[in-house]
């Protein structure tokens, strides 16, 4: 609001006459609603305190970033509402502050924030504006840039680790192979007790043949040759599977299907694997008698798979990096376990996400499309035929609409 406009009226006051004293308060309060409507309708969030902190307008951005309640927080110290601002000391300096700040409620997001100090003439202090973007999309993606490098390095080591142990691997094959042949010409009484140890050293080198292969596989895992599939049955396999582990920690397991449930594209030995690992993590997470409930839900389009378990649950520290690779919070994880299950279902085009609360649990979402959401180019046959489509269709419409001839 212009202060000359106020200034004109007050110093008219004494003369205005009470139906223009009234058209002018109705014009006050309707450019207040407008600015207020408009301030409502950015998605920056916006607060502004007076100088002493005290908060004097807050947009519905920032009640929605922040979890504000108008009500309670309209005249309320800023310094209490939102105390881990350092809020003391920027109203101190009386100029531009920039930072970074990430927030857990209503929703877990990144912000920048801006304080902006409001000034009057003679620059007499008015307040602060504070201005609150959400920068979650933009940090989501950087990360998941970071993660991608991650993994074709990742990838990279993997690669040259199982070769470098590949080629040892295969010596000692060739040579146990050789051993072996000659003890069985040797006639000796150590004979048959010599020949059980190469095949059993034989066995373990072809064991450890496999764990590679199995990780190179796992880390690197193939396009999902998507078929349709019952997610359900998927899910009853793979806790068939884990039952003997699940029996003999004591663990119960709890379903609640959605039925019916319709098949999804989905790679199934590859889906397995991830719910393979979700399970099994559940599982170490509890002490023997805990529960496992895994739930599906069908929304419009997507299916949602969810395990929760009820464990010591996980902090809010660490959670934030149980998919970073080698990070993990048991004692003899590899840390690759996650990060390998998010790989799996982000190919599927989907997403895995975690919530956890200490001493109550934690809950593991599988979010999958309903149906395959992939782009692919038209061939030129493809866009030659479509236009024509478009064409006999626009001119079938232009008959349509063409009135019949007078009689």
């Amino acid at each position: 609001m212009r202060n000359s406009f106020l200034e004109k009226l007050l110093s008219r006051l004494d003369r205005v006459g009470r139906e223009e004293l009234q058209h002018q308060l109705q014009r006050l309060a309707g450019e207040k609603g407008f600015l207020e409507m408009i301030f409502n309708t950015l998605l920056e969030g916006v607060l502004v305190v007076d100088p002493k902190g005290h908060v004097m307008y807050l947009n519905t951005a920032v009640q929605t970033l922040l979890g504000l309640n108008p009500d309670r927080s309209l005249g309320s110290d800023v310094r209490t509402l939102l105390p881990d601002l350092g809020w003391p000391a920027m109203l101190r300096q009386r100029s531009v502050i920039s930072r970074d700040m990430e927030v857990t409620y209503p929703e877990h997001r990144y912000l920048s924030f801006y304080l902006l100090p409001i000034e009057g003439q003679r620059r007499a202090l008015l307040g602060y504006a504070a201005i609150f973007h959400d920068n979650t999309a933009a940090f989501q993606r950087t990360q998941e840039t970071i993660e991608s490098e991650k993994l074709n390095a990742l990838s990279l080591l993997a690669a040259g680790v199982a070769h470098e142990l590949g080629n040892p691997l295969n010596s000692l094959h060739i040579h146990f192979q050789l051993l072996e042949r000659d003890l069985k010409k040797l006639d000796d009484p150590r004979g048959p007790k010599l020949l059980e140890s190469v095949r059993v050293a034989r066995g373990e080198i072809s064991r450890l043949d496999t764990i590679i292969r199995q990780f190179l596989s796992a880390i690197r895992p193939g396009v999902p040759e998507l078929q349709p599939h019952d997610i359900n049955q998927l899910l009853r396999q793979s806790v068939e599977f884990l039952e003997p582990e699940l029996r003999d920690k004591d663990i119960l397991v709890e379903t609640a299907y959605y039925e019916p449930m319709p098949t999804i594209p989905v790679d199934s030995v590859q889906l397995k694997q991830a719910f393979y690992n979700l399970i099994k993590n559940a599982m170490q997470a509890m002490n023997p008698g805990g529960l496992l409930r895994i739930v599906t839900v069908r929304t419009d389009t997507h299916v949602v798979i969810s395990f929760a378990d009820t464990g010591a649950g996980i902090s809010g520290d660490k959670i934030a990096h149980i998919f970073d690779p080698y990070f993990t919070t048991k004692r003899s994880g590899s840390g690759l376990g996650l990060f390998i299950v998010r790989r799996i279902i982000r190919e599927h085009g989907g997403e895995l996400t975690y919530e956890s609360q200490i001493g109550r649990g934690t809950t593991a979402h599988v979010i999958l499309p309903l149906a395959e959401k992939r782009v692919r180019m038209l061939t030129a046959g493809e866009v030659a035929e479509a236009k024509e489509v478009k064409a006999e269709v626009a001119k079938q419409e232009d008959v349509k609409r063409t009135p019949p001839p007078l009689p």
